[in-house]
């Protein structure tokens, strides 16, 4: 059996380039280039310009100064759906999985935050790196799946700030004693709608977290009569709001 086409890998760039334009790889992706693809010269990749357009490209060199020569017009990537997700915090090797997976399927936005049954934020002096790293992860993602924009990755957050944000009529929290399921509460909201998915940690949000997010504007949906993990939940949440939003197939 023959083997199928290989993959090809994407890199962001800073530039909007046009069609024979040389570009320099950041060395990080120059690293990912040589020793982690292994791509060689003349071989295929692609770059994403600023705008979200990608544009095929052919390796010119390889190595600490790798080099990509644009090959042709660009098209549009995957479009980044109204989808914003809050996550509680949980177990940092968990938020790069969500991070990742949630990059993959183009939601808008992710926030993290600390409430009253998840009190473990890093301190003032470690979350930068976290940031960075979670930036790393979303990156790689992209270069992926294709997408053409990285989630906005907020600041780590109280509670009470994610409270602020949220729009009545397009928020919905997910709680597991909610009369209603999430895929029917979305399904109830305007064709419009821009959802604002928000999951607690493991232990859920306490019962004032919930009224108070439902005072807000939002509506408890439910997944079931399982208990998931928070970044199980955020995923499904994700999935079934890019659903209604059309990202994932007709609403």
């Amino acid at each position: 059996m023959s083997a199928g086409p290989r993959h090809t890998f994407r890199y962001r760039v800073g530039e909007v380039p046009g069609e024979g334009a040389i570009i320099a790889l950041a060395p990080e992706d120059a690293h990912h280039l040589a020793r982690v693809v292994r791509r060689r010269a003349g071989e295929v990749v692609e770059v994403v310009d600023p705008a979200g357009r990608v544009w095929p490209a052919v390796v010119r060199r390889t190595g600490p100064e790798a080099q990509v020569e644009v090959a042709g017009p660009a098209r549009d990537a995957w479009p980044v759906a109204p989808v914003d997700v809050y996550l509680g915090m949980c177990e940092w090797g968990r938020v790069d999985w969500a991070v990742e997976k949630l990059t993959e399927l183009g939601v808008r936005s992710l926030t993290l935050f600390a409430s009253e049954r998840a009190r473990r934020p890093p301190d003032a002096e470690a979350w930068p790196r976290r940031r960075e790293r979670l930036e790393r992860v979303a990156a790689a993602a992209l270069r992926q799946s294709g997408r053409g924009a990285l989630p906005r990755l907020g600041m780590l957050v109280r509670f009470a700030a994610v409270l602020g944000e949220l729009r009545p009529g397009e928020a919905f929290v997910l709680d597991p004693r909610a009369g209603t399921p999430l895929g029917a509460a979305l399904a109830a909201a305007p064709p419009s709608v821009a959802p604002q998915i928000v999951v607690g940690p493991d232990a859920g949000l306490a019962d004032g977290e919930v009224a108070a997010a439902c005072e807000a504007g939002a509506v408890a949906g439910a997944l079931g009569p399982g208990m998931l993990r928070a970044e199980t939940a955020a995923l499904a949440g994700a999935v079934l709001a890019l659903g209604r939003t059309g990202h994932l197939g007709a609403p």
